[in-house]
């Protein structure tokens, strides 16, 4: 496959670890400079759905993005091909795009005419919890998944010492949600917050937020920066914690799996 000057609106289907057998929608394109040669979305981008821009940061708009969608989830339907779900993912945060409400909509229209029995997934890590919409937004998605890995304010400056959001501002976006999903990610080391009383922390958030389920999983690879991954076994173990004192159903995701 020739490889898109920019990163695809569209990429796959690719086998999700969360998703299954899903399609990947980037509302947020970049430039391919600095991915690596085997980067898996450049790989499987979808050629005809790069956006033609004279500038890397101009966001493609909704009608290009739900026309390239159509046309792909349409093809994939015509060849007999599998779909288990469309994800809205990508290089930055889906959520920042100014017409996700419509967005959304036209691809859960899609979605339903030609694959009813597929989910329509959004993964956001939290950076624009501040839209109003978002609740709104929300209640399209069968899975509308957000990054929550801190069980404290501390944990969260350490871990996000440039977030535009401070944490008792972003718990308090998170409390009008009634229709999300919650995704930890736990490391040791430099940064740590998968110790007993980081863990017990975090789930006494996930007890007062109330997410639909919890996906926890870990870094992949060997680590960085002198933070390192932790093993499957800890985090059933976090699972199980979970399921024990909220009833909150979590889900560990292997490191192993395609990075969806």
């Amino acid at each position: 496959m020739t490889i898109a000057p920019y990163h695809s609106i569209l990429y796959g289907p690719i086998r999700s670890r969360r998703f299954g057998i899903s399609l990947g929608i980037n509302l947020t394109p970049t430039p391919r400079e600095g991915c690596p040669a085997d980067c898996l979305y450049c790989k499987t981008a979808y050629a005809s759905s790069v956006p033609i821009v004279s500038r890397a940061h101009i966001l493609p708009s909704a009608g290009l993005i739900v026309t390239n969608a159509a046309r792909r989830i349409i093809e994939i339907q015509k060849a007999g091909e599998k779909l288990e779900g469309v994800t809205l993912s990508g290089t930055g945060d889906p959520t920042l795009h100014p017409n996700l409400l419509e967005i959304s909509e036209n691809l859960r229209d899609l979605k339903n005419k030609w694959f009813p029995k597929s989910k329509l997934n959004l993964l956001s890590p939290s950076e624009a919890l501040v839209c109003p919409e978002l609740r709104a937004v929300c209640a399209v998605f069968d899975r509308a998944v957000f990054s929550f890995d801190w069980g404290t304010a501390k944990t969260y400056d350490a871990f996000r010492p440039k977030a535009t959001l401070d944490y008792k501002t972003l718990v308090e976006c998170f409390q009008p949600l009634d229709r999300w999903c919650a995704e930890a990610t736990f490391v040791q080391g430099a940064l740590d917050n998968s110790n007993d009383r980081e863990v017990l922390a975090w789930i006494k958030k996930m007890e007062e937020l109330r997410p639909k389920n919890a996906y926890i999983l870990t870094m992949p690879g060997k680590g960085k920066g002198g933070v390192k991954p932790v093993s499957t076994a800890k985090l059933e173990e976090i699972a199980a914690k979970l399921v024990e004192k909220t009833g909150i159903s979590g889900h560990v995701v292997a490191r192993e799996a395609q990075p969806v």
